[in-house]
């Protein structure tokens, strides 16, 4: 692979769309390297040598696997840049997919070479999203809190979530995390990874949100109680 060479990872549960997007993109960038993924199994062996790709999520099926395999994604690989192809139309798939960790957006009406682009930005660090969507999402984020606030003050975690939780909020990393709890660095992925889905998350910034958001709104209930018994 050629240092200009970009590594771009399809997940379609088609093969046949898995493919026709592969081949589309093949045929308009040759310096594209694109190796197609059908399930959440066949991406792993990829992602786990070699971290420098740009992950492509076809909605074809969003609640089913688009979305779970998008939190599963970012959940092993959050430095793993994902792009989600979506159809017209649908605005809350928009805030969902940047609510599991999008960089980018392209819909399936669009042309190739959109996507091509997308991919070059994305792949640089930078965000790909048309302004009208960013002006739904900004919306609906200032709005909701980003979900967590949906989440704030609801008894959802287990006490070994929220322990785990709390820790990652105060910046530790997984392996940290597995020491002070003396629990595998495994268990504590997995566990993450029920945290975010649970909450409708997909990083540690927002957990740290929630968890700080839940410590806030307890504190003020203490100062409550406290103002209405002296």
């Amino acid at each position: 692979m050629s240092p200009a060479t970009t590594r771009v990872l399809v997940y379609d549960r088609s093969n046949l769309q898995c493919e026709l997007l592969s081949t589309g993109l093949q045929s308009l960038r040759q310096d594209l390297e694109i190796e197609c993924a059908r399930d959440y199994e066949s991406m792993i062996p990829l992602l786990a040598t070699d971290a420098t790709w740009v992950a492509i999520i076809s909605d074809n099926n969003w609640a089913a696997s688009a979305a779970p395999v998008a939190r599963r994604l970012r959940t092993e690989f959050p430095q793993l840049p994902l792009v989600f192809l979506l159809q017209e139309g649908q605005s809350d798939r928009v805030i969902e997919a940047f609510r599991v960790g999008a960089r980018g957006i392209v819909y399936s009406n669009e042309n190739l070479a959109q996507l091509a682009r997308c991919i070059d930005r994305v792949s640089q660090g930078e965000v790909w999203v048309r302004h009208v969507d960013l002006g739904i999402i900004s919306e609906q984020l200032s709005r909701s809190g980003g979900r967590v606030t949906n989440a704030a003050g609801k008894t959802l975690l287990s006490p070994r979530e929220e322990e785990i939780s709390r820790l990652v909020a105060e910046g530790m990393s997984n392996r940290e995390v597995s020491r002070a709890l003396r629990i595998s660095e495994s268990t504590v992925k997995n566990s993450l990874f029920h945290v975010f889905d649970k909450l409708g998350i997909s990083n540690r910034v927002e957990l740290a949100r929630y968890v700080n958001l839940t410590a806030e709104q307890h504190a003020q209930a203490v100062r409550g109680k406290q103002d209405t018994h002296p």
